[in-house]
C-alpha cells in the first residue's frame, strides 16, 4: 500500500511527482511500445499535465549526495533503510538519506518548473488556470520575473548610453570676423587753399 499522500499542496504534488518517478521506466515502455501517445503526459489530480521527457532535466545539476539518495529511493524504488546500507552503512539512522532525497526530489521539480517557464509549454499554460497557484512553482515565477527586470532596467541603461554617443553634435554658429574699419583718412587740404598757397608763395619770390 503507498504511504498517504500529504495535504499540503507543494508537498503534495512533490510526492505526485515522485511516484511519477518511481514509474519512469513503465512509462517508457508503454512509449516505446506505442501503448502511450507522444510526447508521454501524465495527468496528476489537481489537472496538472506532467511532461516525462522533461523530468530528468535537473538530474546533473543535484550534489552527488543528493544524486545518489534520489536515484536510489525515487528512481530504483529502494527502501530508506535500504538506502541507508547502501550510502551510509556506518550510520545508525536513515534520516541523512531521507533528507538527501527529499532535496533532490525538490531541486527535480524545480529545474522542471524552470523548463516549462522557459518554454511555456502547454503543461504551464494549463498550471496557471488553477487556483491557487501552488507556493513551488509561484517562487520560481517571482524569482524569474525579478531577472526579467533587471535586465531590462539594465538594457535601458545600455540604451540611453548608446543614444548619448549616437546624438549628433550641435555645432554653434561660427561669428563672423568683425570687420575692420577703414583707415581713416588725414585731413587734406581744399583745392582753394592750395591755390592760395601757391599765389602767396610766387609773390613772396
Amino acid at each position: 500500500m503507498s504511504r498517504k499522500l500529504p495535504e499540503d499542496p507543494t508537498k503534495r504534488r512533490l510526492q505526485l511527482i515522485k511516484r511519477i518517478f518511481l514509474h519512469l521506466p513503465h512509462f517508457h515502455e508503454l512509449l516505446e511500445n506505442g501503448q502511450m501517445e507522444l510526447p508521454g503526459i501524465v495527468t496528476l489530480d489537481t489537472g496538472e499535465d506532467v511532461y516525462l521527457a522533461d523530468l530528468m532535466v535537473g538530474i546533473d545539476t543535484l550534489p552527488r549526495r543528493q544524486r545518489e539518495a534520489f536515484e536510489l529511493i525515487c528512481l530504483q524504488g529502494y527502501t530508506e533503510a535500504a538506502a541507508k546500507a547502501k550510502m551510509l552503512p556506518d550510520s545508525r539512522s536513515s534520516t541523512p538519506v531521507q533528507q538527501y532525497s527529499d532535496s533532490g526530489l525538490a531541486r527535480m521539480v524545480a529545474r522542471y518548473d524552470e523548463k516549462q517557464i522557459g518554454g511555456f509549454f502547454p503543461a504551464l499554460r494549463r498550471l496557471f488556470m488553477t487556483s491557487p497557484l501552488h507556493p513551488l512553482l509561484k517562487r520560481h515565477l517571482e524569482e524569474a520575473r525579478k531577472d526579467i527586470l533587471s535586465q531590462i532596467d539594465g538594457l535601458k541603461i545600455a540604451l540611453a548610453q548608446a543614444d548619448e554617443v549616437l546624438k549628433p553634435v550641435v555645432k554653434r554658429p561660427q561669428q563672423p570676423p568683425a570687420a575692420t574699419p577703414p583707415p581713416q583718412e588725414q585731413d587734406k587740404p581744399s583745392l582753394d587753399d592750395a591755390a592760395r598757397e601757391a599765389t602767396r608763395e610766387l609773390m613772396e619770390a
